[in-house]
């Protein structure tokens, strides 16, 4: 036993070498890279323990102890031993950057940073320097509120349980070195080599009732991460070398392999092969499936790369896998980048040389035209001061897993379930005509990435979904119209609730599209219908004759959006009433953008305009003027004829929208003021003089205020949209934004937001003018009374 215990001093003695001045990080990454079991480790505690006994200030035998300690995860002892070590003169400036490391585990920031900073100055200027600015950077996430929480699995043990992957639904595979759990094959010692595990995903959330994934006759040991193939039938795994009690990152000495299988349908792996891009002196490991299956991203150390161990992508190519693509300095870097996990739209990682809380952090990065352009750390919920690594997250089921040796856990790594807040959402499923329940509808996810799935007899379906989630869901039941309704969600933690009226073949509310210029069908028109009391979406297109169909509830507003590439987005509103009329869609006709030229560049509908009132003397005393608009219509103020009567007086060729007429001063300022409070910008009193005026007709019931069309006010204007009637004018989210201003364009009325006197004021109004629907707006500027579009 002695023997081997020199043997295996001299052996870390000359892994732990430290290497040239001027060597990069990655050589250092390099340094003592043999894996060594925990009886090993121990030994070689043992051994330097013995060494000192006989000569106390061995400096060299207390640094390689501590390192062992590192390398145990056993960051308390090992910084008792750097501090004493690292003081001396004679130590190794590698021992120093260690150091740093071990206190930055421990979350001493501040005291990390001087060593780091002291490495810099003593040894490595751009490695020392960028583990000092990682201090800060870790430093700033302390305290910040993250919209992950993440829970320990009831599952771990006091062993290694890592790697957590889903398996179909309800079911993950994970790697453990549990001993607890016995196999009944008479080669089976209990010693902790890590095997695969299946446990199902219980109805309180937690992972539960884990077994062994492989019978007897085909269990193999150390194998994992892994990863399956979107259809379940081929499986990417690591054949490793890792060991319980050990970190298993890349400064523990890692020696992995990929390899791969086809999966029977009696659960068993055939066809076993090996990726044909291991190699020997380099790892290769961490295999994960693109969410199509025709891609495996991986973790790899081999020559070519950025640092330790990169981040590499291969290709499906035919019955094999393309050569590995690397992914680049912005994902990669001079230390190593482990555990890759695609979702399809963004790419997790581990990483400890990106600034980062403490040892391995999990990252987030975004492609951008196929470049790799930004990566983003998970904040401090995901990410410990230890290691973390082996994410993975289904943003559909708000559920994913993470691999930690954090404080606190139960064993040596553990696997923790990860969440984020959410929404409950609630889609529920009704007949447009009646309002009952259809029952099992289908609800179709594929547009978000995800499957289908069964309303139940209720017509409920619910789910949680994170901040995010923008797509449209499409619902079919046979003998229904298919209807698609656009979710959307904030993550807040809120319930949202979208209800979704379907129509029988054959009730539903037909309409139909043309070409404004041409009186053609346009077919392929996106139609969204907005319910304004529930602020659910339904979306359909119309079909090759220019028709379409909508499911709408009885006694019910909606705002229907009409869009197509080459034509003016439209807005219409329309009431459903009783429900009878089926024909209350009409005809649209379609306005294409060439067409919109001197006229603006919004829609307008084809309706017919309201008839010309006669002329009646107006009472001389005191009225409020609200508007100055080119016609007559006062149909669009009557919801303020409680507070007198509501008429037009033409002067100058402007119609002054008024209310009135009140007998004193202070009438009149009480009726501006409740004017004022119902949305009306800019409300004036006048003296009326008994001239003759237009006339609108009583109506005691109030309606939500329109704001002022006043004369023309500011430089600047934000044109919104060119309406042969303006009853289609929705100003319910623009109305604080300026002064309303309308003018007239051959048969065309021209609304424009008014009053700005720069342009940057002008523009901040455009940009909340087009997030509230108005996407064509644009800016125009108001040269000696000749509207001019700002380029």
């Amino acid at each position: 036993m002695k023997i081997f215990k020199i043997a295996l001093f001299a052996v870390l003695a000359i892994a732990f070498t430290v290497p040239a001045s001027g060597q990069t990080f990655r050589s250092l990454l390099r340094k003592a890279n043999t894996q060594y079991d925990l009886h090993a480790y121990n030994l070689a505690i043992g051994s330097y323990q013995e060494a000192l006994e006989k000569k106390p200030d061995n400096i060299e035998a207390k640094a390689k102890m501590a390192d062992c300690y590192r390398r145990l995860n056993q960051m308390e002892q090992a910084s008792t031993i750097f501090a004493e070590v690292c003081r001396s003169k004679e130590v190794d400036k590698i021992y120093i950057l260690m150091y740093g490391h071990v206190l930055k585990a421990l979350g001493k920031y501040d005291v990390a940073k001087q060593w780091y900073l002291l490495y810099a100055r003593d040894e490595d200027a751009v490695i020392g320097n960028h583990f000092a600015q990682s201090c800060d950077f870790a430093k700033t996430q302390l305290g910040v509120t993250s919209s992950y929480t993440v829970t320990n699995e009831f599952i771990n043990t006091s062993a290694s349980d890592f790697g957590a992957t889903f398996y179909g639904q309800q079911q993950v595979i994970y790697s453990s070195s549990r001993t607890d759990i016995y196999r009944s094959s008479a080669g089976w010692t209990g010693k902790a080599n890590n095997q695969l595990f299946i446990a199902g995903i219980g109805a309180n959330g937690y992972l539960e009732s884990p077994i062994f994934l492989k019978s007897n006759e085909t269990n193999a040991y150390n194998e994992g991460p892994l990863s399956f193939s979107p259809d379940g039938k081929r499986v990417a795994y690591t054949k490793n070398n890792f060991v319980d009690g050990t970190r298993q990152i890349p400064i523990a000495g890692l020696e992995l392999s990929i390899y791969t299988a086809d999966i029977a349908s009696n659960g068993e792996w055939t066809n076993i092969a090996s990726f044909p891009y291991n190699g020997s002196g380099y790892s290769t490991g961490y295999p994960a499936f693109s969410p199509d299956g025709n891609a495996m991203y991986f973790a790899s150390d081999r020559p070519d790369g950025f640092g330790g161990f990169d981040i590499y992508v291969s290709y499906k190519s035919g019955n094999s896998w393309s050569a590995p693509q690397n992914l680049g300095p912005v994902v990669n870097s001079p230390g190593d980048e482990i555990s890759p996990y695609f979702d399809g739209s963004m790419l997790y990682f581990s990483s400890d040389w990106h600034h980062g809380i403490g040892g391995m952090d999990v990252f987030r990065a975004e492609e951008t035209s196929g470049r790799w352009t930004k990566i983003f750390h998970l904040g401090n919920a995901i990410n410990s001061s230890y290691d973390d690594y082996g994410f993975i997250y289904d943003t559909f089921r708000n559920v994913g897993y993470l691999t930690s040796n954090r404080l606190n856990g139960r064993g040596s790594e553990d696997i923790y379930r990860v969440n984020r807040s959410a929404d409950y959402v609630v889609i529920r499923i009704t007949n447009a005509v009646d309002g009952s329940p259809v029952p099992n509808a289908l609800v179709d996810f594929s547009n978000c990435g995800e499957k289908a799935y069964r309303a139940d007899e209720r017509g409920i379906y619910s789910f949680q979904a994170v901040q995010g989630l923008t797509c449209n869901l499409i619902i079919k039941k046979e003998g229904y119209q298919t209807a698609t309704v656009q979710i959307s969600t904030l993550g807040t933690n809120t319930s949202r609730t979208y209800d979704v009226a379907m129509s029988r073949v054959g009730e539903a509310y037909a309409g139909r599209v043309v070409d404004y210029s041409t009186n053609q069908p346009v077919s392929n028109v996106v139609v969204t219908a907005t319910n304004q009391a529930t602020g659910s979406s339904a979306q359909v297109q119309s079909d090759g004759t220019g028709t379409y169909y909508l499911s709408l509830s009885p006694y019910s507003t909606y705002v229907l959006r009409f869009s197509k590439q080459g034509y003016q987005d439209l807005n219409v509103n329309i009431r459903t009433e009783d429900g009878f009329d089926r024909s209350i869609l009409g005809v649209i006709s379609f306005l294409p953008t060439s067409a919109a030229t001197g006229v603006g560049e919004d829609p307008y509908v084809d309706a017919p305009d309201g008839p010309v009132q006669p002329e009646e003397t107006i009472e001389s005393g005191f009225a409020v003027q609200i508007a100055a608009i080119k016609t007559p219509e006062i149909e669009l103020y009557q919801g303020l004829s409680d507070l007198g009567t509501v008429y037009a007086k033409e002067i100058d060729g402007l119609y002054k929208i008024r209310v009135g007429t009140f007998e004193t001063r202070a009438e009149a300022d009480r009726a501006k003021n409740a004017i004022k409070k119902r949305g009306y910008k800019g409300p004036f009193v006048v003296t009326e003089d008994g001239v003759t005026g237009i006339k609108g007709g009583a109506d005691t019931t109030p309606t939500p205020g329109t704001p002022d069309y006043g004369d023309a006010l500011g430089r600047y204007k934000v044109q919104l949209a060119a309406y042969t009637n303006t009853k289609w004018f929705d100003d319910s989210e623009i109305k604080d934004l300026g002064v309303i201003e309308e003018r007239q364009k051959g048969k065309y009325t021209v609304k424009y937001l008014a009053g700005f006197d720069s342009l940057s004021e002008a523009n901040s109004a455009l940009r909340k003018a087009k997030a509230a629907g108005f996407n064509s707006a644009f800016v125009v500027e108001d040269i000696n009374g000749e509207l001019k579009k700002v380029k």
